[in-house]
């Protein structure tokens, strides 16, 4: 009679199946298939000696001596498995891939326990291309050997590109060396909230703001037009402006000064930089040159631009002047600077 039990999932992640015979009288082979090695014997719930009371050969067990009528031999065979590789906890080399997935939680920690240095370190074909670590600062730090480029996909030019220099040195020494994209990946669009310091680190090399618009311009002291074009750039603290007026009429004959308004900025109100420098291209057909006109002048601290006579009276040009100009064209372009 023969009777078999298994028992799962015993000694680590191996299992082991046990068969039990009952011999008759003098029998001393039982056939069962098995693993040399991985076999233990028991007669009658004693454990017998390889060797010295049973041999195996894989597919059977045979006794030494043979047993009596009854006797109740007991086989557990145990199946073989293999450890799966595994790393000591003191460290060691992978040669494979690594996959680590985990929820709610961080899947990887890398912990550099002392001082400061590379954390991670990142080989191609067996040298280091780059690391990621925290520098004498302890900020983290993302460091190239070479140019470190990026990039959103391989499909893709959209990249962040820094030229082939060192870019973890906060000494001062690398300052002006490093470049930011390349003649074949350029930036697109900048977006700044404060300035832009260009050829250098001063105040005089500051640039706040750029801007380029349209404006309306009208008579301050009497006087209507209608604008062909009203335009401006704006470039750190100097405004150019420059305009197309036309069906100028209704200026009266007075005294008043000429003068016209609704620039996008006011001129400096900083004594001798509120200068500026204008000129003017058109007045249709108006006999212009009979007041010896000069260019336009920027009014300090104002909106506003007039018109000064040459001569030698330097004097600004008044609306009895400026009269001629009803009905015709007046097309002038002026540069000065802000606060």
């Amino acid at each position: 009679m023969t009777r078999a039990r298994d028992v799962a999932n015993l000694i680590g992640s191996g299992n082991y199946s046990s068969t039990t015979f009952t011999a008759t009288a003098g029998q001393t082979a039982f056939s069962i298939s098995h693993t040399q090695g991985f076999v233990q014997v028991f007669m009658n719930g004693l454990l017998l000696d390889l060797t010295v009371d049973y041999t195996s050969n894989g597919s059977a067990i045979t006794l030494t001596s043979g047993a009596a009528a009854g006797d109740e031999i007991e086989v557990v065979k145990y199946n073989t498995f293999s450890v799966g590789d595994a790393l000591p906890k003191s460290g060691g080399t992978m040669s494979g891939a690594l996959t680590v997935d985990a929820a709610a939680a961080a899947p990887l920690t890398v912990d550099r326990a002392t001082n400061n240095g590379d954390i991670i370190d990142i080989q191609k074909n067996g040298t280091t291309v780059g690391s990621l670590g925290t520098n004498s600062y302890s900020q983290f730090e993302l460091s190239s050997s070479g140019a470190l480029t990026l990039e959103q996909n391989s499909t893709t030019t959209k990249n962040l590109y820094f030229s082939d220099t060192t870019l973890s040195t906060f000494d001062g020494s690398q300052s002006g060396t490093v470049d930011l994209g390349r003649t074949v990946a350029t930036w697109k669009d900048l977006y700044l909230g404060g300035g832009v310091y260009l050829g250098g680190t001063g105040a005089a090399n500051k640039i706040e703001d750029y801007e380029e618009g349209t404006f309306t311009p009208s008579f301050v002291n009497g006087g209507t037009l209608s604008v062909n074009n009203a335009k401006y750039i704006k470039v750190g603290r100097l405004c150019y402006v420059g305009f197309y007026i036309h069906n100028i009429a209704n200026i009266p004959n007075n005294g008043s000064l000429a003068e016209i308004t609704g620039f996008p900025f006011a001129n400096s109100n900083t004594s001798n930089q509120y200068h500026g420098v204008g000129t003017i291209s058109y007045v249709s057909s108006a006999n212009w040159s009979q007041y010896d006109v000069l260019g336009p002048t920027p009014r300090q601290g104002s909106n506003s631009c007039y018109f000064h006579h040459g001569g030698g009276s330097a004097s600004g040009m008044s609306n009895s002047n400026f009269r001629i100009l009803n009905g015709h064209q007046l097309i002038f372009a002026l540069i000065y600077q802000t606060d």
